[in-house]
């Protein structure tokens, strides 16, 4: 089972993906999926003809980040069953010729992780794991001035990267939320603690890693600010070069690569990088990064964009930093992003639209990111909160929650049948979701066979391959991408274009005119 840059990989959110018993840890008893469940689906996953399949956090979390904010690294949340449960997750997916990736969260960590209330009373080692700073005074009201200008990605507590500690008397830096504390990893005790925890999972039959936020570990120790673009397009917008993509994230990521790479078959590491990138010098620092790092892939969410023109903007963007796309991995969904027949096509996205986005996205060069669920053409739930049963939810997983995203993790059904798992779930699929459920999709014509088909065709033609993407010129319509896809000697070449919409289109490639109809796509061997 050797890796490959090139793979197709099946995204598994496990809270909503399946229920199954015969966990000797099953304290809710179906009221959210577990690793059982994910076991129990395997001859489905298997008929897919996917590579990989990547299972985001199923550790012990601290309640604010949806598995993102880990309490213990080395364990498995009872809600989710127990390590032998994973253990045996790996032999059956290994048993069908399927890698099993998993989320490593090294970035940060939960505020309710032990090692941070360690840290927080300055106990040794752990006083140094995490990024401590003084503030840089006091205002006139006596409040602490934060050490620089850092923004969070997101933060329920205001604008800034830093957090004050009341107990210990400094800040700390958070780039999500402050419920998340940021790990040092410019810390070598850091970076071989988390050393430890890779090869724990290693050892238990893991193949590779989904490094969540990679693009954040280990920010500038000098704590410089963000230069602040002062033009009036780019107004008070940060050029990230102090708190992202680093030298000492890069030279973690090698570190770790090495562990990999002393494997019989190498684990696989894809390192999610949203990667900032306004200033020359900051494109310096991405390229660099993207050519010095020894990660295999990067997860960049360039096809997470809200319309199609945008989709073909972040495409030609990041094959021009990782040429023939050897190290780049596409999605256009995920459990961080509204589903992408919702986002892109709005309420009533045609069978059509969504098929056009598949083959679109599987015939890009590098690997592949699929969501639960996407192969079946779900959108977003009409109304959200009906999908939620709270008396199906003793820990309130859902109860308080409404971020856009959170409506990609609802659904997913094998049945609309009274008896399917997700009947009993917190979070179940609507009515539109159980419609496309996969019992209902056995039809030739159906979405689920059609990606069956894509999948199969893929690994058996140059779409599968290495290869450069050109995109045709002169075409005013922003719906419409086409563009000439090639191999990496360029030996071979199709023609493909993709009309969104409600117009049909034409153009001319090679002194040969092609006319695209409205909602249809067309596939030209050229060589």
């Amino acid at each position: 089972m050797k890796t490959k840059n090139n793979e197709v990989i099946y995204q598994i959110y496990p809270l909503t993906f399946n229920y199954a018993k015969g966990s000797a840890s099953d304290p809710y008893k179906g009221c959210y999926g577990n690793l059982k469940g994910v076991s129990a689906l395997v001859n489905y996953v298997s008929s897919l003809g996917v590579d990989a399949i990547w299972i985001t956090p199923f550790y012990p979390f601290g309640g604010t980040g949806f598995g993102y904010d880990i309490t213990d690294y080395c364990a498995v949340n009872p809600m989710f069953g127990t390590i032998d449960d994973f253990v045996d997750l790996c032999k059956v997916y290994h048993s069908k010729g399927i890698r099993v990736i998993i989320d490593q969260v090294y970035n940060h960590c939960s505020c309710k992780h032990p090692w941070f209330e360690k840290s927080v009373k300055r106990i040794k080692p752990y006083d140094e794991y995490f990024i401590w700073a003084d503030a840089l005074g006091f205002d006139d009201n006596g409040k602490p001035i934060a050490p620089n200008n850092w923004e969070p990605i997101w933060n329920s507590n205001g604008n800034s990267v830093w957090q004050w500690n009341n107990k210990r008397k400094q800040f700390y830096m958070h780039s999500f939320d402050y419920s998340m504390p940021n790990l040092n990893i410019n810390n070598k005790d850091v970076q071989d603690e988390l050393l430890k925890i890779s090869k724990f999972w290693f050892d238990l039959g893991v193949d590779g890693f989904r490094l969540d936020a990679a693009v954040h570990y280990a920010p500038d120790p000098m704590l410089r600010d963000n230069p602040v673009f002062k033009i009036k397009t780019k107004k008070g917008l940060q050029d990230r070069l102090y708190d992202c993509q680093t030298i000492g994230g890069q030279n973690f990521l090698n570190r770790l690569k090495e562990l990999c790479n002393s494997y019989e078959n190498p684990k696989t590491l894809l390192a999610e990088f949203g990667y900032k990138a306004t200033s020359k010098m900051a494109k310096k620092r991405v390229e660099d990064f993207f050519a010095d790092c020894g990660v295999d892939a990067y997860f960049t969410g360039a096809l997470n964009g809200g319309d199609v023109d945008d989709m073909r903007k972040h495409v030609a963007k990041d094959l021009s930093l990782m040429k023939n796309g050897v190290k780049l991995n596409w999605a256009t969904s995920s459990h961080d992003v509204e589903r992408e027949a919702s986002r892109v096509f709005g309420k009533n996205p045609s069978i059509l639209q969504k098929k056009m986005l598949l083959h679109f996205l599987l015939s890009l060069p590098g690997s592949i990111c699929i969501f639960q669920g996407q192969e079946l053409g779900l959108s977003n739930p009409k109304d959200f909160e009906k999908c939620k049963h709270p008396e199906n939810d003793p820990l309130n997983i859902w109860t308080n929650f409404g971020m856009p995203w959170d409506a990609a993790r609802a659904g997913f059904a094998m049945s609309d049948n009274v008896n399917d798992a997700t009947r009993k779930m917190a979070l179940m699929p609507d009515d539109e979701q159980y419609r496309l459920a996969v019992s209902n999709q056995k039809h030739e014509t159906s979405l689920l066979n059609f990606f069956r088909t894509l999948v199969k065709q893929r690994k058996n033609s140059i779409f599968g391959e290495f290869g450069n993407v050109t995109f045709i010129k002169g075409i005013d319509n922003p719906e419409v991408i086409a563009f000439a896809r090639t191999n990496e000697d360029k030996r071979k070449i199709f023609l493909l274009a993709y009309n969104f919409s409600s117009e049909d289109v034409s153009f001319v490639y090679r002194r040969k005119k092609y006319t695209v109809k409205a909602m249809r796509f067309i596939q030209d061997r050229l060589k």
